[in-house]
């Protein structure tokens, strides 16, 4: 689609008036600009794809997975988030030039991407995204770490006395002064922002920390935090941590005694980027369970042994019902084909393993898409979810009652 028709195209989109071919268009470009984003997250070396494969479509799907939400309907077959967006504009301004339309269109679409991405990784990864979470938390809630922005990652630091620039934010914010804000930036370098694609500012906690850009950091910041000099390699840094790692400290100890790793050594930068951190607590974390889990068979009770053997008969009993289940009421009435029914028991086969064997517990989807590899989030949601995830949820309560019994 030519962006030069947006201003044509989006009030039909809006108000209802638009041919079928009309719509088809305006989704296409919707599509390619949430592909170019996820093309964007890939480049800066986020791991986006299930599969390795460049050619695969994945991202294609994907990026029609992430903006669907847009094209809800209502009782009145208007489409209600696009609608509530460019309403408003449309309604009180007359007519927007296409570039105003186009900023406003990659800003929706681009948010709204982020945010199904964000759901569709803890369906993928919810161990991966708890970490990530406490990480965040753990930062906004420490004075001491400060953190950035730059190329779509967030690195995280420590910060060095009252110059630093979020450190004065902070001390600004007690004092309700202005601080040095990304918008008081942008004013200060001349930099012009439309008025209709500005948020209305909301207050923060005083204790939050907030995330700038690195462009906007100063010039002192840059020589505290040695942006000039390499990253740490990733198992340099894990050998050094480890000597300091406790199996009790809080994430942020454990974002500290990272962090003082990089602080120390001159050789390279000062700061470390969140998913580095996330993925050795994570690596951290699972060898401390496996040591754990090597030490308890070292030392398997009688007791232990045949609760373990009443567990596997739990286990059985409630596979037995499953199927019987997926049989009598999905399969006999035609809901679902035997060879369906025969996949849904054997995933569910495979999550009551994860879950009688202590594994990590992965998402419904990525546990069905082992027997459908073409699988995609878009068909998990339409075809297979309301049946699936209920035999799922079904099937962990009838094994939990058994094992109150049992234990």
């Amino acid at each position: 689609m030519d962006a030069k028709r947006l201003s044509y195209l989006v009030p039909r989109i809006v108000q209802g008036g638009y041919s079928q071919g009309e719509l088809v268009e305006f989704i296409n470009l919707v599509q390619k600009i949430s592909l170019s984003y996820l093309k964007y997250q890939e480049v800066i070396g986020k791991h986006i794809r299930w599969e390795r494969r460049g050619k695969s479509g994945e991202l294609e799907d994907m990026a029609i997975d992430c903006v669907a939400g847009l094209f809800m309907r209502n009782e009145a077959n208007e489409f209600v988030q696009l609608r509530r967006y460019f309403g408003p504009y449309l309604d009180g301004r007359g007519e927007l030039n296409d570039v105003e339309l186009l900023i406003m269109l990659r800003r929706l679409v681009i948010k709204k991407t982020k945010q199904e991405l964000s759901r569709i990784f803890k369906e993928r990864d919810p161990e991966g995204a708890k970490i990530i979470r406490n990480i965040r938390v753990a930062v906004k809630n420490a004075r001491d770490l400060g953190i950035f922005r730059e190329m779509g990652r967030e690195y995280i630091f420590l910060r060095h006395g009252a110059g630093s620039r979020i450190a004065m934010n902070a001390e600004a914010a007690k004092k309700k002064i202005p601080c040095l804000s990304s918008d008081s930036t942008k004013k200060r370098v001349g930099a012009k922002v439309p008025a209709f694609v500005k948020e209305s500012a909301q207050p923060e906690p005083v204790n939050a920390v907030q995330a700038v850009k690195a462009s906007e950091l100063t010039d002192d910041e840059l020589v505290y935090l040695r942006k000039s000099k390499p990253s740490i390699p990733e198992k340099t840094l894990k050998n050094q941590y480890l000597d300091l790692y406790t199996a009790k400290d809080h994430v942020s100890t454990t974002i500290r005694k990272m962090l003082s790793v990089v602080k120390t050594d001159e050789r390279f930068q000062n700061f470390l980027p969140t998913d580095v951190v996330a993925r050795l607590i994570r690596h951290t974390n699972l060898e401390m369970v496996r040591s754990r889990l090597i030490a308890q068979i070292e030392d398997v009770s009688p007791l232990d042994y045949v609760r373990l053997k009443e567990i596997e008969r739990a286990k059985k009993r409630v596979l037995q019902r499953v199927r019987q289940k997926i049989h009598s009421q999905y399969v006999a009435s035609g809901k679902v084909s035997p060879e369906k029914g025969e996949i849904y028991f054997k995933t569910l086969a495979d999550v009551l393993e994860d879950i009688t064997h202590s594994k990590k517990i992965e998402s419904y989807f990525r546990h069905l898409r082992k027997y459908i590899p073409d699988l995609t989030q878009r068909r998990y949601r339409e075809e297979e979810r309301t049946i699936f995830e209920y035999l799922g949820k079904l099937t962990k309560k009838w094994f939990r009652e058994l094992l109150k019994d049992l234990l």
